[in-house]
């Protein structure tokens, strides 16, 4: 099974000044897209780094893990995946993305860049690829 990693902004555009209202915001919205995928194409293996936020950013705020930490830790579940999905709905790429993206680069990953919550045929191409 064809494995993803979904890279999106939790910060956004705000960067540093983003509340935690904005963070839940934008981790809403790239679930609300990893849903979309998965329902198009149920044979991805898709990991969402914002269905899993709310005890990284309990961490965060305690002092237990650092920003850089948290980013180490993605750039591994990142590793494990097939590809990388830039989930960028503001055509913005946060610094967390860029990390990510970086990363997928240098270990040859394909990438797929996705500006608008309609565009799921890219994925669909590369899922193809990698099938046949």
């Amino acid at each position: 099974m064809p494995s993803a990693y979904l890279s999106h902004p939790i910060r956004g555009i705000k960067g540093d000044s983003a509340t935690r209202e904005d963070m839940e915001e934008n981790n809403r919205r790239a679930c609300a897209f990893a849903a979309r995928v998965r329902e198009a194409y149920p044979s991805l293996d898709l990991y969402c780094p914002g269905e899993h936020d709310e005890l990284v950013m309990r961490a965060f705020e305690r002092g237990f893990i650092t920003e850089s930490e948290i980013l180490g830790v993605d750039v591994d579940l990142l590793s494990r995946r097939d590809f990388l999905i830039a989930y960028a709905p503001e055509s913005h790429i946060s610094h967390g993305m860029a990390v990510e993206i970086q990363a997928a680069q240098a270990r040859r990953k394909v990438l797929v860049l996705v500006v608008n919550d309609e565009c799921l045929d890219a994925i669909g191409v590369v899922l193809e690829g990698m099938l046949r």
